[in-house]
């Protein structure tokens, strides 16, 4: 995947009471992230025309600054590893006025068939779909 990248601008209900961003709030962040990333394949039905779904099974984060209300950051997403089931996305979270990095994150999850609940191994066409990212 090259690195595709999504703008987010902090918003006062982002904010905790120590006046800076809530550490969960970048998990939604990232995940708003991968969204955008994988968009233009989930619109075009690939994964719900075979029963696929995405389900994230580990997050490994490191928070290195802080941000706060009016911030504007920048949110990195690429692929970093495919494995025989799972795919590692990484984040990197950069205010983007001054580019310091604020945390980065490997998430990584499987895609799973919903009707059996199963990961399913990642061949074939649906590899492909994520090596072309």
């Amino acid at each position: 995947m090259k690195t595709h990248s999504t703008d987010i601008a902090i918003r006062g209900f982002h904010i905790d009471v120590f006046g800076h961003t809530n550490n969960a709030r970048y998990l939604e962040f990232m995940e708003i992230a991968r969204w955008d990333a994988l968009g233009p394949i989930i619109a075009t039905g690939f994964f719900a025309t075979r029963n696929l779904g995405f389900v994230i099974v580990n997050i490994n984060i490191n928070y290195r600054a802080a941000s706060f209300v009016n911030d504007c950051i920048e949110v990195q997403t690429s692929v970093k590893k495919i494995g025989n089931k799972s795919i590692v996305v990484y984040h990197l979270v950069k205010n983007k006025k001054s580019n310091q990095i604020i945390c980065d994150a490997d998430v990584t999850f499987v895609i799973m068939d919903l009707e059996a609940r199963k990961a399913v191994q990642l061949e074939g066409e649906l590899r492909t779909v994520f090596e072309e990212l």
